[in-house]
């Protein structure tokens, strides 16, 4: 990847990260202030430029396009849409919003900002977004969308720490944000990008496994874990039934023994929850898997850890993450030279592009 690409039209992103074939796409961050929605701009101004005919539809988890950051009071990128656009958003951020907006369906889903209202855009304008925040909400405001426009690409802007909204089923693809707020310094930054879209990238079960593990949770859809302990024929399936993971590491391990040799984790699997499950002897030489690469919060040192315990982890779903871009940008709103952080970033990151798309101050 060269320099040369970072100055590609608007137009050229489209075809960079392959978003005209998609359906469904998610924007998530590594860090507060990314670049998000800055990268959501950039992709609504090439999608209206490059003449397609399919109408947008976008929602937020969380909040985007205020003009000022909550917390700091710094200024923040709006939000500009076309007519014809779709949006899913509260109804305390629709009185915000200067486009000129039709209601077409209310989803009865409550947010901090008022019910999320599903609207249509009859003129050009600026709008806020602030959206349903669990995915069973998700799917049916994207239900909702499909509805009034089945042909839509459905826009999902992520937020700090919510990344399970990527998951594979929610959204066909992501694209990760990252920022100098991670880290100013390019080695480190590169260090962390490439780790965290490691997670994300995460590789599929496959096999007789994974044939086994779908029949066991179709079986046993409630439960926080299941345990395959291998057999002549068939395996025995152990189905955990937790309130959550984190402090259970005993009551999993306890299910497990020498002939386990698969743990299905549901929910987000962190540090912790790792650290509770290596105490436990039986925890060794076995497949972990997790529902798909934004359940994964765990460090590099815990990954060390599981290799040392010979646990292969695998997802059930694997995350088709199709752009990184970079937003050069500290925490404090100092601007760094982005060549120095793209040239790391490329080092450690050669099978996905990275870009910067530059500012869009639509």
């Amino acid at each position: 990847m060269t320099d040369a690409v970072a100055r590609e039209s608007e137009a050229a992103l489209l075809d960079l990260a392959g978003l005209e074939s998609l359906e469904s796409l998610a924007l998530i961050g590594l860090s507060k202030n990314a670049g998000k929605t800055t990268i959501l701009n950039h992709i609504i101004s090439a999608w209206q430029a490059s003449g397609q005919t399919r109408p947008l539809a976008l929602t937020s988890i969380g909040r985007d396009g205020e003009k000022e950051d909550i917390v700091s009071g710094r200024p923040k990128p709006r939000i500009y849409i076309p007519s014809g656009t779709l949006i899913a958003s509260a109804s305390g951020a629709l009185h915000r919003s200067d486009a000129l907006l039709e209601i077409l369906e209310l989803t009865n889903i409550r947010t901090a900002f008022g019910e999320v209202v599903i609207c249509r855009a009859l003129s050009d304008g600026y709008v806020e977004l602030a959206g349903p925040g669990a995915t069973k909400e998700i799917f049916g405001v994207s239900d909702m969308l499909r509805k009034i426009e089945p042909d839509c690409l459905f826009i999902i802007d992520g937020a700090l720490s919510r990344r399970s909204q990527a998951r594979a089923g929610v959204s066909e693809a992501v694209i990760l944000a990252v920022s100098a707020a991670t880290s100013p310094v390019p080695e480190i930054l590169a260090e962390k990008t490439a780790f965290a879209l490691s997670l994300l990238q995460t590789p599929a079960i496959g096999g007789k496994r994974r044939i086994d593990l779908v029949n066991a949770i179709s079986e046993n859809p409630t439960a926080r874990g299941i345990v395959l302990n291998h057999g002549k024929k068939q395996p025995e399936v152990v189905s955990i039934l937790l309130p959550s993971l984190v402090g259970f590491g005993q009551e999993i391990s306890k299910e497990m023994h020498k002939n386990t040799d698969l743990l299905f984790l549901r929910g987000a699997v962190t540090d912790l929850v790792i650290s509770e499950l290596l105490r436990e002897s039986h925890f060794v030489d076995l497949m972990l898997v997790v529902q798909d690469g934004t359940r994964l919060f765990i460090k590099p040192d815990t990954m060390r850890k599981l290799h040392h315990r010979k646990i292969d982890l695998v997802v059930l779903d694997a995350l088709d993450v199709r752009l990184v871009c970079l937003n050069p940008t500290r925490s404090n709103g100092q601007l760094l030279d982005p060549q120095p952080m793209l040239r790391a970033l490329r080092q450690k990151i050669t099978h996905i592009p990275v870009v910067d798309l530059g500012p869009s101050n639509l």
